[in-house]
């Protein structure tokens, strides 16, 4: 076994493949324009919540097609929202409601929508091009601090389909780096926390080093050996950084602030709740400087039981929502923090039973330039189709891109070393959704 071949193998023993890529990686990237946005924070609602009976209400269509929940006014004229939600209405002056962007079911199921909605691009999970997350992008092209992952996932990218969506063609240097501080199994956060015995850590580093003395002579004075010595320092240094260990440990929090998260966790959840915490760790997470924050709260696929599921969620998420955006607010980090909050769908009204439905939903948008106060679009009488200022989903993504300062015809390379566009398809900007 050559010096390269111990190194490689060594480093995925020790760190794993993802954190020493990604630090390789951080090395490479080039320079990008300033950005409008400096973070992004993704709240994904997997599994299609009802934009009929959350942010898109029609109460004056027949009650077979009507939401049993009633709407109230929020503090924007002419923007009602779902009554149990009334944190979100006192705070609808801090974000835009898109209601005319939609897949149209191209691809449009649970296994496909989710890539293309966090991709930009109709990317399904075989048969196109592997297009990356727009946090492993910016992994790329604008790493964060060197001490923090780029992009951080908390728990599961997605409900259905996991961290599938993490593997781009840009490779595993540029996933985003996935840990569940709320559990207390999660095998990553042990490592980032003071139960991990962190002299074990520099013990293997020191053996590393006293074999690999052995192997120099070999190869003398290589400057690429020397880099990866390096980089191998440095994803040591992301796994024992004060900065993301303090974060992650949510027994810093000050006990009123993390009270208003706890408080909303249920003593014995059910399978599709989501985890409140995840509101509270996403801000810690943006406020120590991480660039994209990801997590999946709960899962909103409710065909038979959509009011009550919705008379249980409901209410946590608006009081979570509500919570981080006053949070990021007070911090001044709202202003170049994009907040999200969006699923691959919206949904049919229930009753005995809620479907699908590709061609209507909403996307929450708050803070990084977009505006506050905002409803762009509008769907037909039933909500069923978008019927004025029809967007595609690569609008939605090259509008998150021009944000972020990053050119979406931006060429990046497949590993067939193909050129590739970030974003395929033109599109235009979502213009009237920016400040």
């Amino acid at each position: 076994m050559n010096r390269r071949d111990f190194l490689r193998i060594g480093g995925l023993g020790l760190c794993g493949v993802n954190l020493l890529d990604m630090v390789r990686a951080r090395a490479a990237s080039v320079g990008q324009p300033s950005p409008k946005a400096k973070q992004l924070l993704v709240c994904w609602l997997g599994g299609g919540p009802p934009h009929l009976d959350m942010f898109d209400m029609k109460p004056d269509v027949p009650s077979n097609r009507r939401s049993e929940f009633k709407p109230i006014r929020s503090n924007v004229p002419g923007l009602d929202v779902c009554e149990l939600m009334p944190g979100l209405a006192q705070r609808a002056d801090q974000y835009t409601i898109i209601r005319s962007v939609s897949t149209l079911n191209k691809p449009g199921n649970h296994g496909e929508a989710p890539y293309y909605w966090l991709t930009g691009n109709p990317r399904r999970p075989t048969g196109t091009e592997e297009y990356p997350m727009y946090g492993s992008v910016v992994s790329k092209l604008r790493p964060g601090p060197a001490d923090l992952p780029t992009c951080a996932t908390l728990g599961v990218i997605d409900w259905h389909t996991h961290n599938a969506i993490g593997n781009s063609f840009l490779g595993p240097a540029y996933a985003p780096f996935v840990c569940d501080p709320a559990k207390s199994k999660d095998a990553m956060t042990r490592m980032l926390t003071p139960q991990h015995e962190l002299p074990s850590f520099e013990r293997n580093t020191e053996f590393l080093k006293a074999i690999d003395q052995g192997l120099r002579r070999l190869d003398g004075q290589d400057a690429l050996i020397a880099g990866l010595d390096r980089h191998q320092q440095t994803a040591f240094d992301i796994l024992r950084s004060p900065k993301l260990r303090q974060a992650v440990d949510l027994a810093r929090e000050p006990d009123k602030s993390l009270q208003r998260f706890s408080r909303l966790v249920d003593a014995k959840p059910r399978f599709d709740d989501g985890n409140p915490l995840h509101f509270l760790l996403a801000r810690r997470l943006i406020e120590v400087g991480v660039p994209v924050v990801h997590f999946n709260f709960g899962y909103w696929d409710w065909h038979s039981d959509l009011y009550k599921s919705g008379r249980r969620m409901l209410p946590v998420f608006d009081a979570c929502l509500s919570a981080l955006l006053d949070d990021l607010g007070e911090r001044g980090l709202l202003e170049s923090t994009i907040v999200l909050a969006l699923g691959e769908m919206g949904r049919v009204p229930g009753g005995a039973s809620s479907g699908h439905n590709d061609y209507a939903q909403f996307v929450l948008c708050a803070g990084g330039g977009f505006k506050g106060g905002n409803v762009v679009g509008a769907t037909d009488k039933f909500g069923d189709r978008v019927a004025d200022k029809f967007y595609k989903v690569e609008s939605f993504g090259r509008t998150l891109y021009y944000l972020l300062g990053i050119d979406p015809d931006t060429i990046v390379h497949t590993p067939a070393n193909r050129p590739i566009k970030l974003i395929a398809e033109e599109a235009p900007l979502i213009k009237e959704a920016l400040a």
